[in-house]
């Protein structure tokens, strides 16, 4: 039987479950040019959303942490690589589970086992994290925001059940996915690429990450308040929004200056900082929203253009930021190749499928908005793009197989 390379495999899962996740996001656009009959668009919907965060983000994430700060010895804890085992094992019955059957019994209780035993996880991440640089205060502070994010999941199914899918019900699932998205999955990708920075040697003025650390955790509670300007809220939370986003606003000036000094240091090559500054790019875009997003006018049209504005959001933050920078560590940590023409051809495609069909979501929304009216053929366009998104991810995974062994 054909193995990867030692110390690999973990990322070829994580990789695949992300090759499977965007499948999934490209059946669905199918589906709204060629309608499929007994397509359940939200059940695919769910699948497609939990196997990319849970099953690519979250797995890749923590596996990268363990294997580049734990000790051989704590890596090998029974407990731990059974918690990650059973992780794994969950994600992949999702794929299954939401398609077939919704979000009900089964779906729910392959949540509730992934919950339990990521609590597992953190802890033993948490009791054998060291040092006290900068790397090691985002990622320990993205472990606290994905315990607090989980304390929403226990919470939605007491809401469901007594009050149904009210307006408390939709704000316990942003709770989740803001200290998710811009808790998680935020500082533990910055941590990693600090970490990244500290590995090649490069000298960076220890107080402009400090201070990017600062404002950034200062912001990430109070910026839930982002999250649940869509109801009926006192305007009190109009301004927290505005102040959160202000704050992260100067955090970003912060990681400016970092890379700025970066930069002039790097050895890397073309994809290598091409990824990072796509990946800094949609950061900073999704900064930007979030200010604007603070205002009422703004909301109001976000609402009216979810199918575009939101989901262009949403995309903007795991495709354009979270999976590239997820490319780019994995790459700069040696668990994936990109040196060949092929891996090459895949990065372009995958990045230019991402940059079309956010345009196409951006244009299409604000197109609206101004009055301009709406694209011709535009889910077919988004059909065209998205199958862009794939064929890189393909092109770059079948490269990994020429590294493996016997």
């Amino acid at each position: 039987m054909l193995l990867y390379k030692k110390g690999k495999s973990p990322y070829f899962f994580a990789f695949t479950l992300f090759i499977l996740s965007a499948l999934y996001g490209l059946l669905i656009r199918w589906n709204f040019v060629f309608p499929i009959e007994l397509f359940v668009y939200k059940n695919f919907l769910q699948s497609h959303s939990h196997v990319a965060f849970l099953g690519w983000g979250y797995i890749s994430i923590i596996t990268l942490i363990s294997q580049c700060y734990l000790t051989e010895y704590e890596k090998r804890n029974k407990v731990f690589k059974t918690s990650l085992a059973i992780v794994m094992i969950t994600v992949v019955l999702m794929l299954f589970s939401f398609p077939i059957g919704g979000y009900k019994v089964f779906s729910i209780v392959l949540l509730a086992v992934f919950g339990i035993t990521s609590y597992v996880v953190a802890y033993m991440l948490l009791k054998d994290l060291k040092g006290i640089g900068i790397d090691v205060k985002l990622i320990k502070y993205g472990i606290y925001y994905y315990l607090l994010s989980s304390l929403a999941t226990w919470f939605l199914a007491v809401v469901l059940v007594t009050q149904g899918k009210t307006d408390l019900y939709y704000n316990t699932v942003y709770f989740y996915l803001h200290f998710l998205y811009n808790g998680f999955f935020v500082f533990t990708l910055f941590g990693l690429l600090f970490k990244i920075f500290k590995k090649n040697n490069i000298s960076i003025n220890y107080n402009f990450q400090y201070n990017f650390f600062i404002y950034l955790n200062i912001a990430c509670i109070p910026a839930y308040a982002l999250s649940v300007l869509w109801s009926k809220v006192a305007s009190i939370f109009y301004v927290v929004g505005f102040v959160a986003s202000f704050l992260q606003l100067i955090s970003l000036i912060f990681l400016f200056k970092i890379i700025k000094s970066v930069f002039i240091q790097l050895k890397w090559n073309t994809i290598s900082k091409l990824l990072l500054m796509f990946g800094l790019i949609a950061y900073s875009l999704k900064i930007v929203m979030q200010v604007f997003s603070s205002f009422p006018y703004f909301v109001e049209k976000s609402l009216a253009l979810k199918p575009f504005l939101i989901i262009g959001y949403l995309h903007l933050f795991t495709l354009g930021f979270m999976s590239v920078m997820l490319l780019l560590i994995l790459k700069e940590f040696g668990k994936i190749q990109l040196k060949s023409s092929f891996s090459k051809i895949g990065v372009f495609v995958f990045l230019t499928g991402i940059l079309i069909t956010e345009l196409l979501f951006f244009i299409q929304g604000f197109g609206i908005i101004i009055g301009v009216g709406v694209f011709q053929n535009y889910n077919m366009y988004l059909l065209i793009f998205s199958g862009f998104i794939v064929i890189g991810l393909i092109f770059i995974y079948f490269n990994q197989f020429k590294n493996r062994v016997t």
